[in-house]
């Protein structure tokens, strides 16, 4: 089995489907040689119906297809909150959190995302809090640093959730 063209016939099956829907595909991945994750999204969410409905699209094309082996495992599901962000959408519908980011050259930053577009994003760095004491003393805040990576310089860039 050809991974890549599996993964690509899957994009292109649904492609009318998450159009018609207003979803987008954010990734599939094919591990185990049989089993195959299918990851929509769209800007307001993706529900369980949206997501059997997919199910059932990419089986009826996969089954009696010769692209997989017949005893293979479809999932399909949101992304989830603690996976990498794959996708400019998903950048976008998360203007204004907090992301860690692994850059390619292995910089890593923990940053609020103020705009992304289709090639990159704005960043605002997160400085640690200056001490009271160090307030009392005069001492002032720096700056935080606004910057921009483009999304070909990103390794992994996952949400930050605080409890």
């Amino acid at each position: 089995m050809d991974q890549e063209v599996v993964k690509q016939k899957i994009a292109e099956w649904l492609a009318p489907l998450l159009q018609e829907k207003n979803l987008f595909l954010v990734d599939v991945r094919i591990s185990m040689g049989r089993k195959i994750e299918v990851f929509a999204d769209s800007d307001t969410g993706i529900t369980i119906e949206e997501c059997a409905i997919i199910s059932r699209l990419v089986e009826s094309h996969l089954d009696g297809s010769g692209l997989v082996p017949d005893n293979y495992i479809l999932e399909s599901s949101s992304p989830g909150m603690g996976n990498a962000l794959k996708v400019p959408r998903q950048y976008k519908k998360r203007i204004g959190r907090t992301f860690e980011i692994d850059k390619n050259d292995g910089t890593h930053i923990e940053a609020t995302l103020l705009k992304a577009d289709d090639d990159q994003i704005t960043l605002q760095e997160i400085l640690p809090e200056v001490k009271k004491k160090d307030k009392k003393k005069g001492v002032k805040e720096e700056e935080p640093k606004v910057f921009v990576v483009k999304y070909t310089d990103i390794k992994k860039a996952v949400l930050q959730f605080k409890f």
